[in-house]
């Protein structure tokens, strides 16, 4: 029974992997939040599902992660066999957390009031979260990597990390961090390599996550801000870069991550993927 934790699990692509993975036979699917009481998507999802259990973990809180993984390791106190029989391995590692939040992450330069402001959303949001969440997380279950034969790291990147396809003005902090994002996986698949570890990092594509960027009356307002602003960002993209982005829904772009997932190899160790497979390559 293959063990998969996915880090970042309350919506969108993270949200979309739980429900797949769960959906599989003979899985076990541990889903790491913020916020578990507040995931009312991600509660919906578990209540189809028994091998569905939800951890409350924050990814910025190194010594909180490293407290999860060795009170894994050590076994105690669960009563469901599937549950007991995969808290001493980890199969898979998904990253997904990322800090997404609708009113800072489109911004440019010179949308910010002040350098002040610049400097605190890029070092106590993005920089935190995007650099060296995917970090912590990483060497927190490392130990439960490790006794696992499988030993496959995925961290779920983004073609505005890429400087030769994030030509738009805006998004200047996300893409930034998650460039940062992408050279740690890097470094990560050449340390481990000789330990039998596949490390990529995968471009889901653009994804139109507005359905679940929220819940309840407050949450609905968000899921329309969200829609609006990938609009935007397609309609920018296309302006500037002559590049026209479709989004796509997350259950298409999560069943094609999937299938790339399911095919790694040791060849595969370090490279940035696209989510249909292949290198990542940015659009012309």
């Amino acid at each position: 029974m293959p063990s998969y934790a996915v880090i970042g699990a309350s919506r969108g692509i993270g949200l979309e992997y739980v429900r797949q993975l769960a959906s599989r036979s003979d899985m076990v699917v541990f889903a790491v939040v913020r916020n578990p009481e507040g995931s009312t998507h991600l509660n919906a999802v578990a209540a189809s599902f028994k091998n569905i259990h939800i951890i409350l973990e924050d990814v910025v809180d190194y010594n909180s992660l490293e407290s999860l993984a060795n009170d894994m390791r050590c076994d105690t106190g669960s009563s469901e066999a599937s549950f007991r029989d995969h808290r001493r391995k980890l199969d898979y590692l998904i990253h997904n957390a990322a800090s997404t939040n609708v009113s800072t992450v489109y911004k440019g330069f010179d949308d910010y009031a002040n350098m002040d402001e610049l400097d605190a959303e890029f070092i106590s949001a993005a920089y935190k979260i995007n650099s060296l969440g995917p970090i912590h997380a990483i060497t927190a279950f490392l130990p439960l990597l490790r006794a696992s034969d499988t030993k496959k790291i995925v961290v779920i990147g983004s073609g505005a990390a890429d400087p030769k396809s994030t030509q738009v003005r805006r998004l200047v902090a996300y893409s930034m961090t998650k460039a940062a994002a992408l050279i740690a996986a890097t470094k990560f698949a050449v340390k481990l390599q000789d330990e039998g570890f596949v490390v990529v990092t995968i471009c889901p594509g653009m994804v139109d996550c507005s359905a679940t960027a929220g819940a309840d009356t407050e949450g609905c307002r968000k899921c329309e801000v969200v829609a609006a602003s990938l609009k935007e960002m397609s309609s920018s993209m296309k302006s500037q870069t002559g590049i026209e982005v479709t989004p796509q829904t997350p259950e298409a772009s999560v069943a094609a991550q999937l299938k790339v997932i399911d095919g790694l190899e040791a060849s595969h160790n370090g490279l940035f993927l696209q989510h249909t497979g292949g290198e990542y390559r940015p659009r012309n």
